[in-house]
């Protein structure tokens, strides 16, 4: 049975039969999911070259959401039908593109809930929180982050904990990662184009204070940070749902159907809130697309995963890096 958070005075996911077709309602924005997992992205063909261990084009990992937005606050989602299928080493190259990708773009919150299986990878189907600007690729939630472990986690999906994961995988899933960061750098212009075109403005991105598992007991024994708002809106029987808007650094709630209003007394939440929607235009690309991002990513995954790795850089990869690799030779990690 599909079961979803309410939010905003009891607003819920609704799963609804078009025709013959099930999609679900989301009383929220879909931009994003349209923006960076849908079918008509424009940054869709950008992604089309297959990697290094692939067997397809990268943008086939991504792009394959059908997306109605209805308005800035709602629109439909065409469901995404899971695959049982046995997993594979594409499964794992997919997976590390799929966080280079995230970590890149500063999408959060994706618990292995929000991953639907298919034959060759995992696929994104609720996508929230954008442009935050990540520290470390765990932090996207598809590794363990925190108090999430692998039963959480959107590595859950693949893996039930680090001990079953075989050198091949993460073989598989170091080189997916930099496949896609090599074609994000080597297409940073294009991107960066496409991106001035959009207008983000008007659509909010969530920001989530804290895990809703926290919110069990908060009534009984509400923590020493907790927000006057996030007693009000649990009391109305919601979970708690926070936003903002590119170029705004406030921190919004829905007080009312269709107002929302200003949460000012964040105190301990405010770096964290900084780094949400930290998106300028004429800046973004140059300072999140870069090898410094590349190298600290991959280090994380390297210690995390436990595994030694040597790749082969082409030529191209050497001349457009070459400020962080001082001589010519197989990079070893």
């Amino acid at each position: 049975m599909f079961l979803a958070d309410k939010h905003n005075f009891g607003q819920q996911v609704e799963k609804v039969q078009r025709g013959s077709d099930t999609w679900y309602w989301k009383p929220r924005t879909v931009y994003w999911e349209w923006f960076f997992f849908g079918k008509t992205s424009p940054l869709k063909n950008l992604f089309d070259e297959v990697g290094s261990l692939g067997t397809k084009p990268l943008s086939e990992y991504f792009f394959n959401l059908d997306i109605e937005i209805e308005s800035t606050w709602c629109g439909y989602a065409r469901e995404y039908s899971s695959e049982k299928v046995t997993i594979s080493n594409e499964h794992f190259y997919a997976y590390g593109a799929l966080i280079a990708y995230c970590y890149i773009f500063g999408i959060r919150d994706l618990h292995k809930q929000n991953l639907i299986m298919t034959k060759t990878h995992f696929q994104v189907v609720d996508v929230e929180v954008v442009f935050t600007s990540l520290l470390l690729p765990h932090e996207t939630l598809l590794l363990p982050f925190k108090g999430i472990g692998y039963e959480f986690a959107g590595i859950g999906a693949l893996v039930n904990s680090q001990e079953e994961l075989i050198e091949e995988n993460k073989k598989q899933l170091i080189h997916g990662y930099w496949d896609l960061f090599d074609l994000v750098l080597r297409k940073k212009s294009e991107i960066g184009e496409i991106l001035s075109k959009q207008d983000f403005s008007r659509n909010p991105s969530r920001m989530i204070i804290r895990n809703t598992s926290e919110y069990k007991y908060f009534l009984e024994s509400p923590p020493g940070n907790a927000l006057l708002s996030e007693i009000e809106q649990i009391r109305r029987g919601d979970i708690p749902y926070y936003f903002k808007f590119i170029g705004d650094k406030n921190l919004y709630w829905l007080s009312s159907l269709g107002t929302y209003r200003n949460e000012s007394s964040v105190a301990v939440f405010q770096r964290d809130i900084d780094r949400h929607m930290k998106y300028e235009n004429s800046h973004w690309c140059e300072d999140r697309i870069t090898n410094k991002i590349l190298i600290t990513g991959m280090l994380y995954l390297l210690k995390t995963l436990d595994i030694f790795l040597e790749i082969n850089l082409s030529d191209d990869f050497y001349i457009r890096n070459h400020t962080v690799l001082h001589e010519k030779r197989e990079y070893k990690f």
